[in-house]
């Protein structure tokens, strides 16, 4: 193996993420000259071709494409490996910062939290809630060390790494005054069409992309969670609200599950705590993850699926 070859495939690696050689300069703090030779040094070494430069930008070649998915291995391993290598030789910090999405249960993560102050009195934490929309921005510009959120498809994962926490699932609720409360049970889902729905949502409503739990076109949007519990206690209008946020209120009668005939399951989230990939989590912050599981898992809040029913 050449002894430059990891540092090859970083190159190529980071060239194919960002589409040119000069982003991929300033990325790897290199010249535009440097980059080139390495990229040339390892195209000489394979006997093959990686990019096409006929063009304004680099396109990879059908070689480069069926080797790049490789060299992002490679790549992402170097970098757990040097974080890993730069743990051992640096001390815990005392002062981390937990962004917060605000959607993730409060409940088990109060729990948490509370024994994670008995077993790590010397650490201070930073817990700031963050808008959906930007939590992941946030992590990656390095605003926290760790990110507890609701995972999705559509948010950007590469150079992250992360595990599930949590899975919890949610129902369609109103007011007893509501008049889908009201509705002949159970009711077709045409009928929600006529109702208000009430969505947590971290932009405004000519932004927001496609959900599937959105079912209707009168909508009203919010970005937090206590304001959209209030306000389908007024009954202004339905929502989907975890089990955890809403069993009080169940059991009071302040609020109502409704039965509409065609949602039979029930609306799923997997919560994570995920981290940039080149500053994994040290072992306070997994401990702390395995505290926020366990709490989820076990006691008041926790909410049993079923799926069938």
């Amino acid at each position: 193996m050449h002894p430059n070859l990891l540092d090859q495939l970083l190159v190529f690696d980071t060239i194919a993420e960002l589409g040119s050689f000069s982003a991929a300069s300033k990325k790897l703090n290199r010249t535009v000259s440097a980059i080139t030779y390495t990229i040339g040094q390892l195209e000489t070494q394979l006997g093959l071709t990686l990019f096409d430069r006929s063009g304004y930008r680099p396109v990879l070649t059908d070689e480069g494409q069926s080797l790049r998915r490789d060299a992002e291995i490679i790549s992402r391993r170097i970098e757990r490996l040097s974080a890993r290598a730069d743990d051992l030789k640096r001390s815990i910090s005392v002062n981390p910062t937990i962004l917060v999405e605000p959607i993730f249960p409060r409940a088990p993560l109060a729990r948490a939290l509370a024994a994670f102050s008995q077993s790590r009195p010397q650490i201070q934490l930073s817990v700031m809630e963050t808008p959906s929309i930007r939590i992941i921005h946030d992590l990656a510009d390095g605003k926290g060390d760790l990110v507890l959120f609701a995972l999705s498809d559509l948010m950007p994962m590469r150079n992250f790494d992360g595990r599930q926490l949590a899975i919890r699932g949610s129902l369609p609720v109103a007011s007893p005054n509501h008049p889908l409360a009201k509705a002949p049970a159970p009711f077709p889902l045409s009928e929600l069409d006529n109702h208000r729905q009430i969505i947590l949502s971290g932009m405004a409503l000519d932004q927001r992309t496609y959900n599937y739990h959105v079912h209707v076109t009168d909508l009203w949007a919010v970005n937090s969670v206590s304001i959209l519990h209030e306000l389908v206690r007024e009954g202004i209008g339905w929502a989907y609200m975890f089990h955890d946020q809403v069993a009080d209120d169940l059991a009071s009668g302040r609020l109502v599950e409704l039965n509409c005939a065609d949602i039979h399951d029930w609306a799923v989230s997997r919560f994570s705590g995920a981290w940039r990939t080149n500053h994994p989590p040290d072992e306070a912050l997994v401990e702390l993850m395995d505290l926020i599981q366990q709490a989820c898992e076990t006691g008041p809040g926790t909410t049993t699926l079923n799926i069938a029913r």
